[in-house]
C-alpha cells in the first residue's frame, strides 16, 4: 500500500491507495481541487463541508451526462449493427432463394 498527501483549504489529508495508484489519486485530487477552488471564488467561504458538498454534486452532474452521452452512443451503434445485420441477413436470404430459382432450370 502506498500513501498519498493531499492539502485541501490550508490542511493536508493522506490517503492510502495501491501501489502504481499514487498518480492517478493525484490527478483526482487535483480535479477535485479545482472544482473547490472555483466554488470557493465564486461563493467566498461558505464552509468545508458546504463547499465539499457543492463540488461533489456539480461531480455527480458531470458522471450523469457522461453517462447519458455514452448510453446515447451505444443505443446509436446498437441500432447501426442491427441495421447492418438485417442488411446481411436480406442479401443472404436473397441469395437462397436466387440459389434456387437457379436450381429449378435444369
Amino acid at each position: 500500500m502506498s500513501e498519498v498527501a493531499i492539502t485541501f483549504n490550508h490542511r493536508t489529508y493522506r490517503f492510502a491507495c495501491d501501489e502504481g495508484e499514487e498518480e492517478r489519486l493525484r490527478a483526482i485530487a487535483a480535479y477535485l481541487k479545482t472544482k473547490l477552488d472555483a466554488l470557493s471564488a465564486e461563493h467566498g467561504q461558505v464552509g468545508d463541508e458546504r463547499l465539499v458538498l457543492m463540488a461533489a454534486l456539480i461531480i455527480a452532474d458531470e458522471l450523469f451526462d457522461a453517462r447519458a452521452d455514452v448510453d446515447s452512443l451505444l443505443d446509436s451503434e446498437t441500432e447501426k449493427l442491427k441495421s447492418v445485420s438485417a442488411d446481411d441477413s436480406d442479401d443472404d436470404e436473397d441469395e437462397v432463394l436466387a440459389g434456387r430459382r437457379g436450381g429449378d432450370s435444369f
